[in-house]
């Protein structure tokens, strides 16, 4: 059973389980269908465009979704909320500052 709890959705093998693990109850969950997270996929898109986030120090290409129909964000306001903290030691590790300076956007 696929069930949306906070944004995010999951398909344990054992709901029962996962719920107990995650400290919340049944009543806490969106039970979902397969049509309703096909549907969401689609709402989500309607509004957004896939860019390309490359780096000059790497070959990977980043996939990134913005909305359509505003101006690009800058490198840093993109990836803001996954940055490494290290006061907090959370993020990825990667993404500081000084890596953010070699991000670019594929044209």
């Amino acid at each position: 059973m696929k069930f949306k709890y906070n944004g995010r959705i999951y398909n344990p093998v054992n709901v029962e389980k996962k719920l107990k693990k995650m400290g919340i109850t049944i009543e806490d969950i969106e039970i979902l269908s397969e049509e309703k997270i096909d549907n969401s996929l689609d709402d989500f898109m309607l509004d957004r465009k896939q860019i390309i986030v490359r780096s000059t120090e790497d070959d990977i290409r980043r996939v990134c979704f913005v909305l359509k129909d505003k101006p690009l964000p800058t490198i840093k306001e993109l990836f803001k909320n996954v940055m490494w903290n290290p006061k907090t030691k959370t993020g990825i590790k990667e993404l500081t500052d000084d890596y953010l300076m070699t991000l670019y956007y594929e044209r």
